[in-house]
């Protein structure tokens, strides 16, 4: 019994050492009113963020990626601050800091940093949908 619970120890203590989520890639959407708000992709290396990209920013039928007006640069560019700030940090650590209702900065009242919250989430539920090569052996 003794060599058993101690052996479930050590496998437990050695899952530890790598991510609670496979390395890979993942996809996510915020979605309201049957409308995809916010759609980001990103990657994952033993659960720190190594890079994240948003693939859709919408929101009354403006496309925050591909507008000129300045309104919706701004707004985009607040969201991308979001990106930029998660980048290189452990996504357990991220998500808690994230239930924000507070604008983003340069951003209006649509722009929410829960919405980016959402949709990495939804992601993480997903799972990857690419596999880094070592988790692919």
């Amino acid at each position: 019994m003794k060599k058993l619970l101690l052996g479930l120890f050590i496998l437990g203590s050695l899952s530890a050492f790598g991510g609670q989520y496979m390395d890979g890639q993942y996809r996510g959407l915020y979605i309201s009113k049957q409308d995809v708000e916010v759609e980001v992709q990103f990657s994952l290396k033993d659960d720190v963020i190594t890079k994240a990209t948003y693939r859709r920013l919408f929101y009354k039928g403006n496309d925050y990626l591909k507008n000129d007006n300045q309104e919706y640069v701004q707004k985009g560019q607040g969201y991308l601050k979001v990106l930029d700030r998660i980048t290189g940090k452990k996504i357990q650590e991220v998500m808690p800091t994230m239930y924000n209702e507070k604008e983003i900065e340069a951003g209006g009242a649509t722009v929410r940093e829960m919405k980016v919250r959402s949709a990495l989430q939804y992601g993480l539920n997903l799972g990857p949908f690419k596999l880094t090569e070592s988790h692919k052996h």
